[in-house]
């Protein structure tokens, strides 16, 4: 369980540094006041919230390694 989590992270982070070299690229020649209402509505909000999203991803993946850690100690009585 907790290697999918780690995989779907990765994907995440990967994805989110993607979009923003893809972004820059495309600034470079779409550069009005729609590109920037489109950054500003779309682009601009991602990063913080994909941050705040891969550290719930990895406080959760600690709780359920804990779980899982209890579940065996439970098993070896």
């Amino acid at each position: 369980m907790n290697a999918d989590l780690s995989s779907g992270a990765s994907k995440m982070a990967l994805a989110m540094k993607q979009l923003s070299l893809k972004w820059e690229a495309a600034r470079e020649t779409w550069d009005d006041a729609t590109a920037r209402a489109f950054h500003k509505e779309h682009i601009e909000p991602l990063p913080p919230r994909v941050k705040e999203t891969l550290e719930a991803i990895g406080r959760l993946a600690e709780v359920l390694a804990r779980a899982s850690r209890d579940v065996s100690d439970t098993h070896d009585y």
